[in-house]
């Protein structure tokens, strides 16, 4: 199964949700007040959960914060060999 990282706007600022390959993650976790802080948040939970999962995976998040994280961060592909 895919990683989906998922930051959302909540009141004045971002939460984060998201769910790995094995069932590691967490639902409702703060990301930050402004969209830079979410967009690092967001990277960080790209490289830690969907990097090393070897299906890949997806970072939903507003267009302020997804135009902050990196291209190579946004969507993780599946694993060569895989």
């Amino acid at each position: 199964m895919r990683t989906t990282v998922i930051i959302s706007k909540r009141g004045a600022g971002y939460i984060s949700t998201v769910h790995g390959q094995f069932g590691g993650g967490h639902d409702g976790a703060r990301a930050g007040l402004t969209a830079y802080d979410a967009a690092a948040v967001a990277a960080k939970y790209m490289i830690r959960y969907a990097k090393s999962n070897p299906e890949g995976g997806d970072l939903m998040a507003p267009t302020e914060v997804l135009e902050l994280v990196p291209a190579d961060l946004r969507n993780i592909k599946k694993s060569e060999g895989m």
